[in-house]
């Protein structure tokens, strides 16, 4: 089943971090196993991203495999370890259209 994940970014992370994060991660070049739909912007005074994955599975090991080893490359392992775990939200997604 898909599911939607919301990531609530920590502070002092924004729209630059993410740029340089995504620019490491390169989704559109390299396509990430299971995700359906990507977005990212600012809501609520914190920078957020938004996806649906085709499972759960798919998610986990984006972050393991390609999200962290992007993080420390953009930013750095010492500032990475420092960096509070995001708050992450998972909702099923009982459907979704791509039109």
């Amino acid at each position: 089943m898909a599911i939607g994940t919301i990531i609530r970014l920590s502070e002092g992370m924004g729209p630059e971090q993410y740029d340089a994060v995504q620019g490491q991660i390169d989704i559109e070049g390299e396509p990430v196993e299971g995700l359906i739909f990507h977005s990212a912007g600012e809501l609520e005074g914190s920078f957020q991203v938004f996806n649906v994955w085709e499972t759960r599975e798919h998610f986990d090991r984006f972050r393991t495999e390609r999200l962290r080893p992007a993080m420390v490359a953009a930013m750095g392992e010492e500032k990475v370890a420092s960096l509070p775990e995001p708050d992450v939200v998972e909702a099923s997604i009982h459907n979704y259209v791509i039109p």
